[in-house]
């Protein structure tokens, strides 16, 4: 911008990024799909949940 900021953004998805439960280990990225874990859409629903949860 004019003041020179510059702004560098990517995609954060479990579809381009690995995401584990750090309590359980439970996978809740793109290899519930590839390992045939079943739930992918909860699962998706739970990252975006957990994204968008307001930290106390």
């Amino acid at each position: 911008d004019k003041d020179g900021t510059i702004l560098l953004s990517d995609e954060i998805s479990p579809d381009s990024c690995r995401f584990w439960d750090m309590d359980t280990g439970e996978k809740m990225d793109k290899d519930r799909f590839r390992q045939n874990l079943g739930n992918v859409k909860v699962a998706y629903e739970e990252v975006l949940r957990r994204i968008l949860e307001e930290k106390a």
